[in-house]
């Protein structure tokens, strides 16, 4: 069709029907080609531009997707660790906090108004006498990459001891550093040592 407008435009005097009526073009050359190439531009600028509308509310409803079945998923870790009376916690070797889950918020009866502690103040929950093979533990993960597992007690924000069983894995980056440690925290209480408390 190009090949045809470039023939016709290349004479001084076009006839184009429009309808049933014929329209005379006179010195239509390079400008009618700019117009044609202009339309065609305009058109698949247009077929992107719906392309682009409908991938959008396909990426929409998928990220609602995503969302719905996220919720899901808290809510059952949720139910898990208040059913298994475990928690899970992830402390970042940048900053030096520590991120509780809601249940290691109840079981060191800490409000969660204070906000996520530091790592210093999570390892001052623990019994004085714990305290030394705690920090061993965390630091021997934060240089070596090691993880660990061990039984401590730790004092509530009200005074209680409560006996746990902490795990730790540790994060690593492409450069082999610790970015930080995943965990979980088990309460090893007994229905009777909950109700003294």
């Amino acid at each position: 069709m190009l090949t045809l407008l470039k023939k016709y435009c290349s004479t001084k005097l076009m006839v184009v029907t429009m309808g049933n009526n014929p329209v005379e073009m006179r010195g239509c050359g390079r400008s009618m080609l700019s117009v044609y190439l202009s339309y065609s531009l305009a058109l698949a600028l247009c077929v992107v531009i719906v392309i682009l509308v409908f991938g959008l509310r396909k990426t929409k409803a998928d990220l609602r997707s995503v969302g719905v079945e996220l919720e899901r998923c808290q809510l059952t870790l949720e139910i898990s660790e208040d059913v298994g009376r475990f928690g899970s916690w992830h402390m970042n070797a940048a900053t030096n906090v520590v991120r509780w889950s809601d249940y290691i918020f109840d079981m060191h009866e800490r409000r969660q108004s204070l906000g996520n502690p530091m790592l210093e103040n999570a390892i001052s929950y623990y019994h004085p006498n714990d305290r030394h093979m705690v920090e061993s533990a965390v630091q021997l993960a934060l240089e070596e990459g090691e993880d660990f597992e061990f039984r401590a007690r730790i004092i509530t924000e009200q005074g209680n001891e409560l006996p746990v069983l902490a795990r730790g894995t540790c994060q690593i980056g492409g450069d082999g550093k610790v970015l930080g440690i995943f965990g979980c925290f088990v309460d090893l209480s007994t229905p009777e040592d909950r109700k003294s408390s």
